[in-house]
């Protein structure tokens, strides 16, 4: 069932709620096609871990954006390339025409995902509906006057203008995927997922270690990422004041448990795709890795909370910061400063779990 008024649906497809959009996007489209899998699995087998500090990039606070996760689109398109999966992935030209080229799949009864703004998603509570412009959705139904929607942070199929999605799918803004469009177009007869799983093991567990001399060049990815992150945690209060430092701290906590799912979110879900392949090979070894990245999930998640308790300390309105700031100066020192060596020690345990996973995955072939 929609939430407003009914729209004509591809027969067949079903859907359901997932913790991370593209990785939901993903299993329901390959649902869809006859392929039966975990989202944890389209995570693990998509490479999803990743860190980056991007200093290059500020957020709403001016704060550098934090980046959980590669590029949207990669997932889409590491389980495709390790699994068979000829999927069609493309930015289409302009909005008109990936508009027109969806109407033609639903038509035919192929169910496409686009990538869009969540802020546009009118069918969401407040509390989700952010500009971010990197969320995918399932479009699998139209009228002339919208579409359906198969959003994997929605209980159920939504309704969405069409309004409404073109100006969702091209905005312009930095990492943006305008007019992403992406489909099933083949699927093999059958797929080694435990082969799958292996090789992209290997694969992030390379991307986030790096070599000693990439790690010194690209200081802002994977463990080098982590660390560098730590270093500017205690810069804060010296470099922003104010409405922007509180609501920077919590657009950090935020992006690492919610937004894009993050980091300590993630690294649950990793652990949960680990456990499937340690049942699947009968591997004790995996299964312990798999142990040890969930409890580091659990200890990422209390950071996080422990940022949100901090930040939000700080007054609401600017005019109080001053008087405040005289006062609580310290605790809020101490606190960032012992997040800064919390993230350290994240740091030299991932360098450990991906080590440790790169040599497993090597064996396991």
């Amino acid at each position: 069932m929609m939430d407003s008024d009914a729209v004509r649906t591809i027969e067949g497809y079903t859907h359901e709620v997932a913790s991370h959009c593209e990785t939901g996007s993903v299993r329901n489209l390959l649902r869809h096609a006859g392929v039966d899998v975990s989202e944890p699995m389209v995570f693990g087998v998509g490479s999803g871990p990743a860190f980056y500090y991007l200093f290059f990039v500020k957020g709403p606070s001016g704060m550098p954006l934090v980046a959980l996760r590669n590029k949207p689109g990669h997932i889409f398109r590491q389980v495709g390339r390790l699994c068979g999966i000829d999927f069609f992935r493309r930015r289409l030209r302009t909005t008109r025409e990936a508009m027109a080229r969806a109407d033609a799949l639903i038509d035919a009864g192929i169910p496409p995902a686009a990538c869009v703004d969540m802020f546009r998603m009118k069918y969401l509570p407040p509390h989700l509906r952010v500009h971010a412009p990197m969320h995918f959705v399932a479009l699998v139904g139209r009228d002339e006057h919208g579409y359906a929607v198969s959003d994997p942070y929605h209980p159920a199929l939504a309704r969405l203008g069409r309004e409404d999605l073109e100006a969702a799918w091209a905005t312009g803004a930095p990492m943006a995927q305008d007019n992403l469009l992406v489909y099933v177009r083949r699927v093999p007869p059958r797929i080694d997922w435990p082969r799958a799983a292996a090789r992209a093991m290997r694969r992030t567990s390379r991307a986030m270690l790096l070599p000693p001399v990439p790690s010194r060049i690209v200081w802002f990815a994977g463990i080098a990422g982590i660390r560098t992150y730590a270093r500017a945690l205690r810069s804060w209060l010296s470099r922003y004041r104010g409405v922007p430092l509180r609501e920077g701290m919590l657009f950090n906590a935020v992006g690492f448990e919610d937004q894009g799912t993050g980091g300590g979110a993630f690294r649950l879900m990793y652990g949960a795709f680990l456990q499937e392949v340690a049942a699947q090979r009968g591997s004790e070894e995996l299964a312990a890795l798999a142990r040890r990245m969930v409890e580091h999930g659990r200890e990422w998640r209390r950071a996080s909370r422990q940022l949100v308790v901090l930040a939000r300390a700080i007054p609401m309105v600017e005019d109080e910061y001053d008087d405040w700031l005289r006062e609580s100066r310290q605790p809020l020192e101490d606190g960032l400063a012992e997040l800064s060596g919390r993230f350290m020690a994240f740091a030299e345990i991932e360098r450990a779990l991906w080590r440790d996973l790169g040599a497993l995955a090597a064996k396991l072939g």
